[in-house]
């Protein structure tokens, strides 16, 4: 794999741009997060497109099921913290 590199004469007077997303997760969302991408995984082999592109609804079916069962989980079991 080769990079372009470019001189430091590109930035001269100016800061490079950095167009990266910054994210934070708290614990919970990182959960979510991991649920999510499981679920996602799944819905892609079980289409058999794993080779393909990822659609919107699939992400968003991945997410919205990984939030119903965290708030089913929420409800129906008593964490340590809770007693």
């Amino acid at each position: 794999m080769q990079f372009d590199e470019q001189s430091e004469d590109f930035y001269f007077g100016e800061e490079p741009v950095d167009n990266r997303v910054g994210v934070s997760l708290q614990e919970s969302e990182r959960s979510l997060l991991d649920a999510a991408t499981r679920l996602l995984a799944a819905r892609i082999t079980a289409k058999g497109q794993a080779s393909g592109p990822i659609s919107n609804e699939d992400i968003k079916e991945s997410v919205a099921t990984a939030i119903k069962m965290a708030q089913y989980i929420d409800k129906n079991v008593r964490a340590d913290k809770e007693r």
